[in-house]
């Protein structure tokens, strides 16, 4: 069985999260299987939705749009 690092899983889960794929067309695009993919998505979802919160916080350029994050 193929192992796949850290660093390409949460690749996978950050795709899933920003775009508007499904889970089929993310494991037909990493080559990998959709089981695959939904088991790193409730693995590290969590901790890349904290990150891209955590991102689009600092790029906030105003009050207002840290309300709408918030």
């Amino acid at each position: 069985s193929v192992r796949y690092n850290e660093d390409f899983k949460r690749e996978v889960v950050k795709a899933y999260i920003d775009c508007d794929k499904t889970t089929t067309e993310i494991a037909a695009k990493y080559n990998i299987a959709k089981s695959t993919v939904l088991e790193w998505v409730k693995k590290y979802s969590k901790e890349c939705q904290y990150m891209n919160a955590t991102l689009n916080f600092n790029k906030a350029k105003s009050a207002k749009e840290v309300r709408q994050l918030n």
